[in-house]
């Protein structure tokens, strides 16, 4: 078909989508939003080659679906987004990508039995050392497609052996599914957790079960069981201290089992400051969290450090390398005064939407491994709000080693290339309100990726975008921006600059 085909194809699902959108009435308790945008996206270097570099013109049309409900039974927040993109001189076929995210909770019976799921479908980096930006699906010779799905009925109550204790279990099933040229697999996960502990008191105790199997088309099958017993110690309101002792058994390489123990601590010293950690000292590796947040009135301070078991499904469910701004926006005011968490995250979202702000800034793509491998997170970030500017700063690194949870040879995957990866990388971003309708926003993003010594691999990407964002009426937006992409592969290096501009129509 030919590229002016196309551009009448294009043409008519513009016209066409606004018809297929319309709002339907909404039942009580229920918000159904529907939004259409198109964004066109010229650049000369579309495939992001070292090699080969193609110009082309993208055209997206993006009509999108949203689901809503908060009550206290059920909460469901849903998004299906088709995208369909059309590449006006045929570097790539066009095509239309199905796009969608959901999640939900819902309270089956009262006080006992919960179902909460999640549903995640995206195109992805086939691999850390690629120069693709994270947020765009502009080399969908580079990309995945990623199927991911999480389904967890979980039990709560109370033993009534005089009401001194209480428990909860859940059982939690993970399907993740990977579609491309390399990478292409299946994989399954089985988790169980029962928790059996003390009513609340100064001293108290709690029992820990714990069990997960992994499964996959192309790596071994993963198994591990624990089993601890912790002693709680709630000095007040503001700190908890808590031991655990166990045992834990696996299938890893040496058949690594035998004894486990662990602290923990959390501390409220204030309602502006927040400190809590954990670590335990397990058979194959030691585990351990850390998170600290402090809020001045426009600022406010975050600090994770994470090292633990993951997989490919894990990664795209709570995605690493992520800087989240509702996670910082929601300790400020007037957002941090806001009890409930649905509306506080609506008012945050308001908020993003009229400065011209995206939520997620992403700094790299999660590993598509199908092995279970440890890594090691940490991550800094800063955020401060003004009458008319906002500025966030985050710094983050990642080491994930694929020889302490694997068993056998890493296939087509990034262990493949190397079996310890370590990733780096900072985003600064600031957004200045020119009017009540207009604004301006400017960030930069630099990553590496490197493989271990002797290895070869890596990858250095700088990303620039700074974009012009205002108000067309009470329900459309529209943005013009440009994007510079500075990246050294082990192909050579990559250079790609784009003029983007965007229409979003919201239809209620």
């Amino acid at each position: 078909m030919t590229a002016r085909r196309y551009r009448l194809s294009a043409l008519s699902l513009l016209l066409g989508v606004p018809l297929l959108v319309v709002t339907p009435a909404h039942a009580e308790g229920w918000r159904v939003t529907s939004v259409l945008t198109t964004r066109v996206i010229a650049s000369d270097n579309i495939n992001f080659s070292a090699i080969s570099p193609s110009s082309d013109t993208l055209m997206e049309v993006n009509p999108s679906v949203t689901v809503r409900r908060n009550s206290p039974r059920l909460q469901l927040d849903a998004t299906y987004r088709p995208r369909y993109l059309n590449y006006f001189d045929d570097t790539f076929d066009s095509r239309v990508a199905h796009d969608f995210n959901a999640k939900g909770a819902l309270e089956v019976i009262d006080d006992l039995f919960f179902l909460n799921g999640t549903a995640v479908s995206a195109q992805r980096n086939q691999s850390v050392f690629n120069a693709v930006p994270t947020d765009n699906q502009l080399a969908p010779d580079q990309l995945n497609r990623t199927r991911t799905y999480s389904l967890t009925p979980s039990f709560r109550g109370t033993v009534r052996l005089g009401d001194v204790a209480t428990w909860r279990s859940s059982y939690n099933i993970i399907r993740s599914e990977s579609t491309g040229s390399i990478n292409a697999s299946s994989l399954a996960s089985e988790t169980f957790n029962g928790t059996l502990a003390s009513t609340p008191a100064k001293l108290g105790w709690q029992l820990d079960v714990n069990s997960v199997k992994t499964t996959s088309d192309i790596a071994r099958s993963t198994d591990r069981q624990r089993v601890t017993g912790s002693f709680i110690y709630q000095h007040d309101a503001t700190l908890r201290l808590v031991t655990r002792y166990g045992y834990e058994d696996t299938n890893f390489s040496n058949q690594r089992s035998g004894n486990t123990y662990g602290v923990g601590f959390n501390w409220n010293p204030s309602l502006r400051t927040s400190l809590s950690g954990d670590y335990d000292d397990r058979p194959y590796a030691s585990t351990s969290t850390f998170n600290a947040s402090h809020r001045m009135p426009r600022v406010a301070l975050l600090a994770n450090y994470r090292r633990s078991l993951t997989n490919r499904a894990e990664q795209i469910l709570s995605p690493s390398g992520v800087t989240d701004l509702v996670d910082s926006l929601s300790l400020l005011e007037p957002f941090a005064s806001e009890p409930d968490p649905a509306e506080r995250l609506r008012l945050v979202e308001n908020f993003l939407r009229d400065n011209g702000l995206q939520r997620f800034q992403v700094g790299l793509s999660p590993i598509l491994s199908d092995r279970q491998f440890l890594q090691t997170r940490w991550q800094v970030s800063a955020t401060r709000t003004g009458v008319r500017n906002s500025v966030s700063l985050s710094y983050f690194r990642t080491e994930s080693d694929s020889g302490i949870g694997g068993i056998g040879a890493a296939v087509g995957d990034d262990f493949a290339l190397a079996p310890v990866i370590r990733q780096t990388g900072w985003t600064a971003s600031y957004s200045h309100r020119v009017s009540t309708d207009s604004s301006i926003n400017v960030s930069l993003t630099s990553t590496k990726s490197s493989g271990s010594s002797g290895s070869g691999f890596g990858a250095n990407r700088d990303l620039l975008n700074a974009t012009w964002s205002t108000r067309l009426g009470t329900r459309s937006n529209g943005s013009i921006g440009l994007r510079m992409t500075r990246a050294t592969v082990t192909a050579g290096d990559v250079d790609e600059n784009a003029v983007i501009a965007t229409l979003s129509t919201r239809f209620n």
